[in-house]
């Protein structure tokens, strides 16, 4: 099993993070962005999109980092993961994962492209922070009573999520007002097998 990521990027994070929590031993192919390779003939033509990450398993290649966590929570067949006989749970999960995709991309992914990565303009950072604060709202509340997202055993939308809110410093903002976040994030990073990101 091979995972072409970059470092930097939180898809590629969430991927790696993801095969790590679920047991998986994987060989990562670092696909520099910053060079381009992701355009190379070589890389295409395991991608011809061009993006990253992508997970290859034999004759399988996936990719999109969360049809990539959706594969590994079936091939674990550890059942908690994405317990997919279960629509109401398992249609509660595949919303947080949507919600990772559209919101927070467009709220933390965006602001860390603007204030790390000084690729889009600052005058989007106002936007971003609104939709940022939006939803650590709904995720706080939803942690208030609850030690995961969804069910009392981590799920896929866990990592999903984590894998994006452990990047908010380097997008400036903030998690000192999201108390029951924080204590989520902590149960997170004392899952065995959790790996740190890398930052800039």
């Amino acid at each position: 099993m091979k995972i072409y990521s970059f470092p930097y990027s939180i898809p590629s994070y969430r991927t790696r993070l993801a095969a790590s929590l679920l047991g998986f031993n994987v060989e990562e192919q670092v696909i520099d962005l910053s060079k381009n390779e992701q355009k190379s003939p070589e890389f295409l033509a395991v991608n011809p999109l061009g993006k990253i990450p992508v997970m290859t398993d034999d004759q399988v290649t996936v990719s999109d980092s969360m049809a990539i966590l959706r594969y590994l929570a079936r091939k674990s067949q550890i059942t908690h993961w994405y317990p997919e006989s279960d629509i109401a749970t398992a249609a509660k999960i595949d919303t947080l994962l949507s919600l990772v995709s559209n919101e927070l991309y467009e709220g933390i992914e965006k602001a860390r492209l603007i204030t790390a990565f000084k690729m889009l303009p600052e005058e989007l950072l106002p936007q971003c922070e609104t939709i940022t604060h939006d939803v650590l709202n709904i995720l706080n509340l939803q942690l208030e009573d609850n030690v995961f997202l969804v069910t009392d055993m981590p799920t896929i939308a866990d990592i999903a999520v984590a894998s994006t809110l452990l990047y908010i410093d380097e997008a400036s903002f903030s998690l000192d007002n999201y108390k029951n976040i924080e204590n989520w994030l902590n149960n997170i990073k004392s899952l065995a097998g959790f790996i740190q990101p890398t930052f800039l």
